[in-house]
C-alpha cells in the first residue's frame, strides 16, 4: 500500500479509535460497507443528528480503501475525512468520494479557471492584469483539454500581443498555438 496517493491533510497511519467493533458490526452499520475494503479499527463515531438526507445514516465512518475512477491509483477515503464531509460540508450521506484527492485538486483548479475566463470573456475592454489573467487561463485550460477552438484562442493572443506582448505568459500562448501537434489535438 505504498502507493497509495497521499492526501494532505488525512495522510498517514489512521490513528486506531476507542470504539471495539467487530467488522461485522462496521459493515452492517452503513450498505456500502457491506463489499468495501474497510479497516475496523479506525472506526469512529458519527453524530447522524447532523447527517443530511438520511433514510439509513451512517453510524460510523470508517477508513475505506478506493480506487480513483480518473487515474486508476489506490486511495484512502479516510474516517475523519469522512465526518468532515457528511458532518462539516453537509454532503448527502450517500455521497461517495470517487476520485483520490490528487484529481479532485485538479477539477477544482479547471472550475476556477474557467470561471474566471468566462468572466473575463464576458468584460468588453480588460486592464492589463486582468489580461494576463486571461492568457494564464487560456493556457491552463487549453493545456487541460478544455479549450479547442483556435480561432477564438488566436483572438485573445492577437489582443495580448497588443495590451501585454512583454508578458511571458504572452508568449507561452503565442508558442502554443503555433505548434502543429497541439492544434491537431484541438480539432480533433
Amino acid at each position: 500500500m505504498d502507493k497509495l496517493v497521499p492526501h494532505p491533510r488525512f495522510q498517514g497511519k489512521s490513528p486506531r479509535t476507542h470504539l471495539v467493533l467487530t467488522e461485522q458490526e462496521v459493515r452492517g452499520s452503513y450498505w456500502r460497507y457491506g463489499s468495501a475494503h474497510i479497516f475496523p479499527q479506525t472506526a469512529l463515531r458519527a453524530d447522524v443528528s447532523v447527517q443530511l438526507y438520511t433514510i439509513y445514516p451512517r453510524l460510523y465512518y470508517v477508513d475505506m480503501l478506493k480506487t480513483c475512477e480518473d487515474c486508476s491509483r489506490p486511495f484512502i477515503f479516510y474516517a475523519r475525512e469522512q465526518r468532515y464531509w457528511y458532518e462539516t460540508l453537509g454532503f448527502y450521506i450517500d455521497s461517495d468520494c470517487m476520485r483520490c484527492v490528487e484529481w479532485r485538486r485538479k477539477q477544482h483548479a479547471v472550475k476556477r479557471h474557467m470561471v474566471r475566463y468566462t468572466e473575463l470573456q464576458a468584460r468588453g475592454s480588460l486592464s492589463r492584469k486582468e489580461m494576463m489573467h486571461l492568457v494564464d487561463d487560456c493556457i491552463f485550460l487549453f493545456q487541460q483539454g478544455k479549450l479547442k477552438k483556435p480561432s477564438l484562442l488566436g483572438k485573445i493572443k492577437n489582443a495580448a500581443l497588443k495590451q501585454v506582448p512583454e508578458y511571458a505568459g504572452t508568449k507561452t500562448l503565442q508558442q502554443l498555438l503555433q505548434s502543429p501537434a497541439r492544434l491537431a489535438n484541438l480539432t480533433s
